[in-house]
């Protein structure tokens, strides 16, 4: 085993000794959030304070964690931030909705994300990953690939293949459209920090409306098309766009209205289409830093899966440690925020009423307390029964009633992309590249991650398999 693999420790901003000052942290949460954590947050279950524009509480303490966000969420609501940030354009999506309304979406939705429909999906999943295997080898072997923007594309192209059967216009113009949506939206408005009212403008998403308006058009043409279409065939196979139009609340015989299925169509694919495409980067590029892990994945995948990625998705347990092991290290989201509606205590501290709860799957994922040698990349955490992580501990979905709905369509697709293109590509760093973590709408490398791909021959699978197993 070489020593990358014995002791690869990702990149990661080191944790400033004490907190920043209000201008510095202004300036640091605009560039990097991530930059902002101290020692504290990750050795401590709770740090109060250091947060110079309102009452924080960043909790880590797994009870606390759980009396928040499961067996007392009524004395908790979603922070003014978190509703501000996620509201741009998912005002009725199941991510930004409280109470009825949450509830009956969720209600509505939740069918759509069975283990029925999983297996349903999985066709559209390994289509959009052999789609990415033909396009590259396409291209001179050893090429260089922007690898964000290739997992984002498979990532959207997934997604479209299952919510859409015939396809939302022209799939470059859609991908384009999330590229422009993310770089007005992604980063924290500082008014949002200082918590000015919403009717005060936010330069920051000047141009949003602009960014959305080719795909609101296509949406809305896709959506009456599937209702003439449905009209005429109401026995027609569904897609999630389908399911969404002849859905009814089981318990109140309610539909989804316009705008709530053209905001859920939404959040599938902006919120969807970015987290998975985060987790997808982060694990290829893991993978090229760790020999042993790359051909342990390359060789489930040869065993499991075909060029095509047909195969039992179930069975690939070791890439999809890889896949739980990357959303550890570089969770998609970095922050789930509550505001306290009366006072409360956690962790043996008093929180008072509007104090801002925060919980950051970032922090807890490499708290000191409670992971072993928690900066190291080691799938095998996501193996071994005895070092599985404990309840409360792990949240890249979140957790309890408002746990991520698409958290099993996530992980699968995840899980296929990575084992189709392990299996036909060696995926290594191009030359000069660097890899740093930074938060824009998701935690992602700046600057994109370019990366090779060398084609893989079936004999060298099974020779560096038999060589990682040796060493």
């Amino acid at each position: 085993m070489d020593a990358v693999d014995s002791g690869f420790r990702p990149p990661a901003p080191r944790p400033q000794p004490r907190p920043l000052g209000p201008l510095a942290l202004l300036k640091t949460l605009r560039s990097n959030p991530l930059e902002c954590w101290t020692q504290a947050h990750f050795e401590e279950p709770i740090v109060l304070g250091g947060f110079p524009f309102a009452r924080v509480a960043v909790v880590s303490d797994p009870a606390a964690i759980r009396q928040v966000l499961v067996e007392n969420q009524s004395a908790y609501r979603k922070s003014a931030i978190e509703r501000r940030i996620l509201s741009i354009r998912m005002r009725n999506g199941l991510v930004t909705v409280e109470g009825e309304q949450w509830q009956k979406l969720r209600r509505l939705l939740a069918p759509m994300f069975s283990r029925k429909m999983m297996t349903q999906f999985a066709w559209a999943m390994a289509r959009a990953a052999a789609a990415v295997v033909e396009r590259w080898r396409r291209q001179p072997d050893g090429s260089a690939f922007e690898i964000k923007a290739e997992m984002s594309r498979v990532a959207l192209e997934g997604l479209i293949g299952c919510i859409f059967s015939d396809g939302l216009g022209d799939p470059q113009a859609v991908c384009a459209a999330t590229t422009r949506y993310y770089a007005t939206c992604g980063g924290i408005d500082p008014f949002d920090v200082i918590g000015l009212p919403d009717f005060v403008p936010r330069l920051t998403r000047f141009g949003t409306g602009s960014a959305l308006r080719d795909f609101d058009q296509a949406l809305g043409a896709a959506i009456a098309e599937r209702r003439r279409s449905l009209a005429a065939n109401p026995d027609a196979p569904r897609d999630m766009l389908g399911a969404m139009l002849a859905a009814q609340d089981p318990e109140t015989g309610e539909c989804m209205t316009e705008a709530e299925i053209k905001d859920n169509v939404v959040t599938l694919i902006f919120a969807g289409q970015e987290t998975t495409s985060s987790a997808l980067t982060w694990a290829l590029y893991l993978l090229s830093q760790s020999r042993h892990w790359r051909e342990r994945v390359a060789e489930e995948a040869r065993r499991t899966i075909d060029d095509c990625g047909q195969g039992a998705v179930d069975a690939l347990l070791q890439t999809r440690a890889v896949v739980e092991e990357a959303l550890r290290l570089y969770p998609p989201v970095i922050g789930i925020t509550r505001t306290a509606l009366r006072a409360t205590e956690l962790a043996g501290c008093t929180i008072d009423r509007g104090t801002m709860v925060v919980i950051s799957p970032y922090v807890l994922h490499r708290h000191r307390r409670l992971w072993r040698d928690p900066d190291l990349f080691d799938p095998a955490r996501f193996l071994d029964g005895s070092a599985a992580p404990a309840r409360y501990t792990y949240l890249p979905f979140g957790v309890g009633p408002r746990l991520c709905i698409g958290e099993a369509f996530a992980l699968q697709e995840a899980t296929l992309v990575v084992a189709t293109l392990t299996r036909n590509f060696v995926l290594e760093l191009a030359a000069g590249q660097s890899v740093w973590p930074v938060v824009d709408f998701t935690l992602r490398p700046r600057g994109g991650l370019r990366m090779t791909a060398t084609r893989r021959q079936p004999a060298a699978i099974r020779h560096n398999a038999e060589q990682t197993a040796a060493a």
